[in-house]
């Protein structure tokens, strides 16, 4: 397709994926992200925030018919599919604790639009799973090259997100190359949204990954009514690359590779409820309350960080805080939990007055260096007895790039925050890792339902 657009080539390749054809790694990796999204969206029900995006459009205990109807996964009760994908996209979104790709959550609007509209549609497992992958490679092949050039003031998530979700419903539905085309063109044009939210310390960005996985079902729905998208949508004058990266240096190569190699492979996992850039200060912190620093030991802690992270809206704050959007996002806060704590929760979030890691932030020179390489940290540390320690994560995406026993063990973890009982979690885990063979999504979805009175 040497002569393709960017539509094309990505519509093609979504429309013609097949579970057959991938690698068994490909598979893994997939599943592995099915079981972690849905973990961290049950121990992200405390947060609330999906069930305010449910209380926004209540839904019914029975509904009238089951064929585009899905559940939410915040209650049971069944919404029309654009809606439930919307409740259950904010709902996995709660905790911040997606899986990601630089700056990119593929997850958080992939996964809730593919569910809903698999469930809407009763597909069996083999097409949920490759939807899912169509959604994760399409949405990757443009923020992989894209993201640095969008990331602030634009949010990945929901400016990649539509696109990617598009792609993996189109797929349950079975749109043809030209019809995903324009699902893919359709979500394109309604894309975006803004970081503001993060350095405000407000509610806005929890909703941009529901807002995400509807806009996707939705372009996928009216491009299969045969609404006509533009198939020069991303690299045209006034395009998305126009749009939202300022260049259209990378239109001939998006998307070349798909199929070739995975982007999926390159997806990682976040073992603590902060942003993605502050994964690495917080395992930082982590490990040096392992190697037995204590935060009354310390006079002065500099950490060094990506210019870019270090600077995003929300990481440099020192406080106050008042909200959990503003203690995920500082690197300082992030840092001192960990060190304090020895672990960050979700409840460690919202302490945000505890005198000793307000002490300890007060303590922390934060320092944006150039040239440092994303997601890492070194922290140099001097105790009041005049020693020095000296400690970094270099790469960080070696470390959360997860296999499924790693995906395991990160929520067996969260199973005491949700909570979930040991056989609860493992008959998710059982019905994740039995998706290739299951006749419908049914037995994903109530197994992601443990614990929820339904109907209520």
């Amino acid at each position: 397709m040497s002569g393709s657009t960017i539509a094309e080539r990505l519509g093609v390749f979504a429309a013609g994926l097949e579970v057959d054809a991938l690698p068994r790694p490909v598979v893994e990796r997939t599943t592995g992200c099915l079981l972690h999204a849905l973990a961290v969206g049950m121990a992200g029900s405390a947060a609330g925030f999906g069930r305010k995006a449910e209380q926004a459009s209540p839904g019914v205990s029975s509904p009238p018919n089951l064929e585009g109807y899905a559940r939410s996964l915040v209650t049971g009760q069944w919404h029309p599919a654009s809606t439930a994908a919307f409740i259950n996209g904010v709902h996995l979104h709660a905790r911040a604790q997606e899986d990601t790709h630089g700056t990119f959550h593929p997850g958080v609007s992939v996964i809730p639009a593919a569910l809903a509209a698999a469930e809407s549609s009763a597909v069996d497992g083999r097409t949920l799973l490759a939807a899912v992958v169509a959604g994760y490679e399409v949405g990757i092949a443009l923020s992989g090259p894209l993201t640095d050039l969008t990331t602030p003031p634009f949010r990945a998530t929901a400016v990649f997100g539509p696109v990617a979700a598009a792609a993996a419903v189109g797929r349950i539905r079975g749109l043809s190359g030209e019809h995903m085309t324009s699902a893919l063109a359709i979500a394109a044009s309604i894309s975006g949204g803004t970081s503001e939210s993060f350095g405000a310390g407000t509610d806005e960005w929890h909703f941009q990954s529901g807002i995400a996985a509807t806009s996707g079902l939705m372009a996928a729905q009216l491009a299969e009514t045969g609404v006509a998208g533009s198939r020069t949508a991303f690299e045209a004058e006034a395009g998305f690359l126009d749009c939202f990266s300022r260049s259209r240096e990378a239109a001939e190569t998006l998307g070349r590779d798909l199929g070739r190699s995975w982007n999926i492979l390159d997806v990682t996992f976040k073992p603590y409820p902060v942003c993605a850039f502050n994964q690495a200060p917080a395992m930082l912190a982590v490990r040096l309350r392992e190697s037995g620093l204590r935060a009354d030991e310390v006079a002065s802690i500099r950490l060094r960080m990506n210019e870019r992270e270090a600077t995003y809206p929300g990481m440099p704050s020192r406080g106050p805080f008042a909200s959990t959007s503003q203690t995920l996002m500082s690197a300082r806060f992030a840092f001192a939990t960990g060190l304090v704590h020895g672990d960050i929760t979700y409840d460690l979030l919202q302490q945000f007055t505890d005198p000793e890691v307000l002490g300890l932030i007060g303590k922390i020179d934060l320092v944006a260096e150039p040239g440092r390489s994303a997601k890492t940290a070194h922290a140099t540390v001097v105790q009041i007895d005049g020693t020095t320690v000296h400690d970094a994560i270099e790469d960080s995406d070696a470390m959360l790039s997860w296999h499924m026993d790693g995906v395991v063990r990160n929520a067996e973890r969260l199973a005491s925050e949700i909570p979930l009982s040991a056989e609860e979690l493992e008959s998710l885990v059982d019905s994740v890792a039995t998706l290739p063979q299951a006749s419908s999504v049914d037995p994903l979805i109530r197994s992601a339902l443990a614990g929820i009175s339904v109907g209520t």
